[in-house]
């Protein structure tokens, strides 16, 4: 294996972990809230699904990065490429803007 392979398997490992993570400590946030009343109940929602919307932004990362790893990123259509990135986008903002909605909501 090369180097420019194996840096770039390196980064699509190093991207599947973080996915894989914001996932991961997405459900422990949504777990754990179950315990919390009030602010800290609201506030831990809105992180839970924060981490989700990284984690969609991520993936949509990992596979524009892997499709044009393996050549074929060229053949998507400028639609397809569009709408993945309008979905990442999307995601993370309404997330983000929940997030920001839910401080707000106690007190800033």
């Amino acid at each position: 294996m090369d180097y420019s392979n194996f840096l770039t398997l390196s980064i699509f490992i190093m991207g599947v972990m973080t996915v894989t993570l914001s996932v991961l400590v997405a459900f422990k946030f949504n777990r754990y809230k179950t315990n919390l009343q009030g602010g800290a109940f609201q506030l831990s929602g809105a992180i839970s699904l924060q981490l989700i919307g990284e984690a969609v932004i991520g993936f949509g990362t990992l596979i524009f990065s892997l499709a044009a790893y393996l050549g074929v990123l060229d053949s998507w259509s400028i639609e397809i490429q569009s709408l993945l990135r309008f979905t990442m986008f999307f995601a993370t903002s309404v997330t983000t803007w929940h997030l920001l909605r839910t401080l707000h909501r106690l007190g800033d």
